[in-house]
């Protein structure tokens, strides 16, 4: 009698310890899908705000020389299908982008 109630309790113990494992491998899972997600809306971000950075640092550079010109950062544009983490990233990414290839453009020509 001991015997069974012990051998039900072992088989109900390894069943939630693998539905345990089963859980955790897929909510890390998910978890991953949504960093990469994420950080590619950083990188595609700092990719288009460093083009428009260094364009407008050469159009700066052209028109003003050797004053400093950079009043402001426009805002990126974004796309309402985006979802929230990457059109967060995105900005940061494109703020960043556009920072550095202004000012590298801008270097390069005071040179």
């Amino acid at each position: 009698m001991i015997n069974r109630k012990f051998d039900r309790i072992k088989k109900t113990f390894a069943a939630l310890l693998i539905l345990c494992f089963i859980l955790s491998v897929i909510t890390t899972s998910a978890s991953a899908a949504g960093d990469s997600k994420s950080k590619d809306g950083y990188n595609d971000g700092y990719r288009k705000g460093y083009e428009d950075g260094n364009k407008q640092g050469q159009k700066d550079c052209n028109q003003y020389g050797s004053k400093e010109a950079l009043s402001k950062i426009p805002t990126p544009p974004n796309n309402s299908q985006w979802t929230k983490y990457y059109k967060d990233s995105y900005n940061r990414g494109y703020q960043k982008g556009y920072i550095d290839g202004y000012n590298g453009n801008r270097y390069t020509c005071l040179k």
